[in-house]
């Protein structure tokens, strides 16, 4: 099915030494749930023992007030990007109060309802009060429940000298405004769109949830094994599938994104961070206070509302939009964002699973990526709902190409085709990972191909009846993983720079709200005329 990326795969080999992929950089963001003692969502405040969510680079919120996110900055290997995620849990971890815990995977605990789950608070800054009133408008227009799922995004960018040999591989010629490296990310988007479903399969970890997830009285063709949790027998990842992240059925709206090329991708964000939405429109800008309750009333707030598996990333300027960075520079690096926090890791996730993560950036890098229009993207999305509730089902076929295929020969085609890959990987590392990390982890996932029973999901479900319940699982896994954390020997200069992090943090939040001038209205009238002057990118 790939035979372009094997031959790509092995000219990439002979004409490079190892030290060519020496500057790629890999960054982790984990987010995870503080719960109290009871196992509920807690409802404290973020610990200012962790410094300003709203400026503390490594530790911040999601959605939630509860929802922590750890941050690590882009890292030389994956090993490196692990063991700094690792440092900011065990920097986290004493500093929870109340005998609160890191709930370890990615679908939430016990919900008393909406209200149980706090929007993040980021003081009295606009910016601070921008932050807040996205989140709102997210609660609004989505539910609180979908904004309490965790995940984990996997950041990725690839070394500066790779493009002009992935133009000679690809035989690209430049006729783009953009640089080859942003043709190339998004060439790499499209690819990493198209084999999606890989990743629930081989990194699923969400097959079942707590009953209280469920809205009292909802529908669902979930397995039963008791009054408290509900699963899917067959299931890999519920977060990426019907009950995880997703737009309301009730307010239909079209959000299609085209990507065949760079140009319609940012015309199509921009004419939905533009276009008024009619029932957004209705429920207004502001609530019967008169406290804003989102941004706009647009299909989308700001781009980041536009919820995809991969995006193409660039880091703006202070108040620059996300959208007119990318415009402006181009793509820096890709966010993965399909990934679930493992609940059998201290800190959710394996570095073998990291290892086949940059893999695959590697094969998206490697095979053609042709013009992804909107009815293969419909193909796509339908690919990974299905391998979310059903991957393991015996026999699951695909589609692929207009044609069905059966996830197990699709999925082994794309392996074999990473052999090389893996074996030049671990050439080029130079002591920085495992001895033979690569090729150990694409053997570990072929062995899951050969055997679903290997997967992470199906570990889950087996143990369930054994103890009891979801929550009584995920209880027990999370409480052992923050005492093997607290056990293991301490980075002492990364736990020093974290620490150094949290009076800088709350001063740099002092300072903002400070100077923060204005009223919130004029600052975000202020915000999104960068808009009005950007003609290049209306449709």
């Amino acid at each position: 099915m790939y035979p372009e990326a094997t031959q790509r795969a092995q000219a990439l080999i002979a004409q490079t030494d190892t030290d060519f992929f020496a500057n790629r950089k890999v960054g982790l963001e984990k987010e995870t749930l503080r719960i109290d003692a009871d196992g509920k969502i807690a409802q404290t405040d973020h610990p200012v023992a962790l410094g300003s969510a709203l400026c503390n680079s490594q530790i911040t919120t999601d959605f939630s007030e509860s929802l922590l996110e750890m941050v690590t900055p882009p890292c030389a290997s994956v090993t490196h990007a692990l063991d700094h995620l690792t440092g900011i849990h065990q920097f986290i971890l004493p500093r929870l109060e109340n005998d609160e815990m890191l709930w370890n995977t990615s679908m939430p605990c016990i919900i008393d309802g909406d209200d149980s789950i706090r929007i993040g608070q980021y003081g009295h800054s606009n910016t601070g009060i921008m932050k807040h009133v996205y989140r709102r408008g997210l609660g609004q227009r989505y539910g609180r429940r979908m904004q309490a799922i965790a995940g984990i995004h996997f950041n990725y960018s690839m070394p500066d000298q790779c493009w002009p040999l992935w133009q000679s591989l690809h035989s690209v010629t430049n006729q783009s405004e953009f640089s080859p490296a942003t043709l190339g990310y998004f060439h790499m988007t499209r690819n990493l769109m198209r084999i999606g479903w890989l990743v629930p399969y081989l990194f699923g970890s969400s097959p079942a949830i707590c009953q209280t997830f469920l809205p009292s009285g909802a529908d669902s063709d979930l397995a039963t094994l008791n009054k408290h949790t509900r699963y899917a027998p067959f299931g890999t990842s519920l977060r990426m599938g019907e009950i995880g992240y997703r737009y309301k059925e009730d307010a239909p709206i079209d959000l299609t994104v085209r990507h065949d090329n760079f140009e319609n991708y940012l015309k199509d964000i921009y004419g939905h961070v533009t276009t008024t939405h009619d029932a957004y429109e209705q429920a207004g800008l502001t609530d019967s206070d008169g406290r804003h309750q989102q941004l706009t009333t647009n299909r989308l707030q700001i781009e980041n509302e536009y919820y995809s598996s991969v995006r193409p990333k660039q880091i703006p300027t202070k108040g620059e939009m996300p959208l007119l960075a990318l415009k402006r520079a181009g793509v820096r690096y890709l966010e993965l964002r399909s990934v679930d926090v493992n609940l059998y890791e201290p800190v959710g996730m394996h570095l073998e699973q990291l290892a086949m993560l940059e893999m695959l950036m590697l094969f998206a890098w490697l095979t053609d990526s042709p013009p992804l229009m909107p009815s293969e993207m419909d193909i796509n999305k339908r690919n990974v709902q299905t391998v979310a509730h059903r991957g393991r089902e015996a026999g699951l076929t695909l589609e692929y190409n207009k044609r069905p295929v059966k996830l197990v020969d699709w999925g082994q085609h794309i392996l074999e085709a990473l052999v090389p890959i893996a074996q030049w990987m671990d050439a080029c590392n130079h002591g920085h990972d495992t001895e033979n990390l690569y090729q150990k982890s694409l053997a570990t996932q072929i062995a899951k191909l050969q055997d679903p029973s290997l997967t992470p999901s199906a570990r889950i479900v087996d143990e369930l009846a054994t103890h009891g319940s979801y929550f009584n699982m995920v209880m027990k896994y999370s409480s052992a993983h923050s005492d093997t954390l607290m056990q293991r020997p301490v980075n002492e200069s990364l736990q020093a720079k974290l620490a150094q992090l949290v009076p800088e943090s709350l001063a740099a939040q002092k300072e903002l709200e400070a100077n923060s001038s204005g009223n919130f209205s004029e600052f975000l009238a202020d915000y999104f005329s960068q808009l009005d002057s950007t003609c290049s990118l209306s449709a």
